[in-house]
């Protein structure tokens, strides 16, 4: 072989290895995301595309990883359930929760970061208020409820 392919060959392979290594130490957000940078699994820092311009960031290769957690809003449709109201008349209640991350943190102490589990403990809670609240009133009061007074109700139950 002659010495100049070695160096080609040479200045190849440090072209691909600064390119991986560029590739692993950018963290790119995009908008409706925060980009959670962890190292050796602690929580180092919480990008959202307002910290960085452009959205780029940066940590330590093969150290520090990342992942994404949607900062959108987002729906949770609970499944229609049977309720039974004051006067002991039973009603099928179907509702919908519109939710959002807002601190990334607590949501993946909390939470490990699931928006399953999120889900899951969104469902509960609410199908127990909805529960507690529909049992307090009569069926006519349930029905009669159309300016938002029963979604009131439910949100001060929670």
């Amino acid at each position: 072989m002659s010495k100049s392919i070695k160096k080609v060959i040479i200045a190849l392979v440090l072209f691909i290895a600064a390119l991986i290594l560029f590739k692993a130490s950018t963290v790119i957000t995009r908008p409706g995301e925060y980009r959670v940078v962890r190292q050796f699994g602690r929580i180092v820092r919480v990008d959202t595309v307002d910290s960085h311009p452009y959205g780029l960031g940066f940590k330590i290769p093969f150290i520090q990883s990342d992942t994404s957690i949607s900062s959108k809003l987002m729906l949770y449709d609970l499944s229609p359930s049977d309720v039974m109201t004051s006067d002991k008349n039973s009603m099928i209640s179907d509702c919908f929760v519109l939710w959002k991350i807002e601190h990334p943190t607590k949501f993946i102490q909390k939470l490990s970061g699931s928006t399953q589990n999120a889900e899951s403990r969104i469902n509960s809670n609410v199908y127990n208020s909805l529960k507690n609240v529909i049992s307090s009133l009569t069926q006519e009061e349930v029905i009669s409820c159309r300016d938002g007074a029963l979604a009131q109700m439910l949100t001060d139950n929670l």
